[in-house]
């Protein structure tokens, strides 16, 4: 059983991201929140689930729960990125959670896109639930009517979604293949051949991963130290988070936070 500070880290209903962006590039990631990537202009390349899309202007994709994919901006665009919890599309969830997506890409309607544009008109927002609700609707029908989904049978999939779960919980604390293992009562073998083959990353890459993300999270939002910040993000020395850090961004933590 999970604790109620588990269950709200992973589906916390109050969790509503959005950013444009142009000419977006993103290495191969994956996240316990839903996502809708909007092209308003150009073309944005996408891998999902190693499944590779070239997304026209006026179409949008579906990305679910833990999911690993990539943007690149090949040629000019803009697009739209909100990132959800489930709680915010609850009917909508209960008809996808136990379903793989074999189509991520759908037609953006007129209506949805206009309370797009009417409720977030800001380069970043975050907003209320109510709101959030209001924005995520018309989306998410779009997303149900144009995506396709399967049903999902019990597979190895099934393994790799406790896994990913458990790391969003815990990368903040001292994390290997072996505590996983042991936490999750599967082999070390089976956490690293699961991981590298749904993720199409290794399981040290995604950790630093994580942690920089977080941290990036706490520079740009809190006036924590960078010292505070790099302990807090589960990095053992400053040093270690230093690295990292650039390895991801290309900058120092302090070059970010200047910027």
């Amino acid at each position: 059983m999970k604790s109620e500070e588990e269950r709200k880290f992973v589906r916390d209903p109050l969790v509503f991201q959005s950013k444009r962006h142009t000419d977006v590039e993103c290495i191969t990631h994956l996240h316990a929140h839903l996502e809708i990537v909007l092209v308003t202009e150009g073309v944005l390349d996408m891998t999902i689930s190693g499944k590779s899309y070239k997304i026209p202007a006026g179409c949008g994709t579906f990305i679910a729960q833990f999911e690993p994919h990539t943007f690149k901006s090949i040629t000019k665009n803009e697009c739209h990125v909100l990132m959800f919890s489930a709680e915010l599309v609850g009917s909508f969830f209960d008809h996808i959670k136990k379903k793989c997506i074999s189509s991520h890409i759908f037609a953006i309607s007129d209506e949805a896109l206009s309370i797009v544009n009417r409720l977030l008109p800001y380069e970043s927002n975050k907003t209320d639930p109510i709101t959030a609700e209001a924005i995520l609707a018309p989306l998410c029908l779009d997303a149900y009517r144009g995506c396709s989904f399967e049903e999902r049978p019990i597979t190895a999939f099934d393994t790799a979604f406790k896994i990913f779960e458990y790391m969003f919980l815990h990368f903040k604390e001292e994390i290997s293949l072996s505590s996983v293992a042991e936490a999750l009562g599967i082999h070390p073998v089976t956490v690293s051949k699961s991981f590298s083959k749904y993720a199409g990353v290794g399981f040290n890459y995604y950790v630093q991963y994580l942690r920089c993300v977080y941290a990036a999270e706490l520079i740009t939002n809190t006036s924590m130290s960078l010292t505070e910040i790099a302990y807090e993000s589960g990095f053992g020395s400053v040093r270690s988070f230093n690295r990292a850090f650039r390895g991801l961004y290309g900058i120092t933590p302090g070059e970010y936070r200047e910027k």
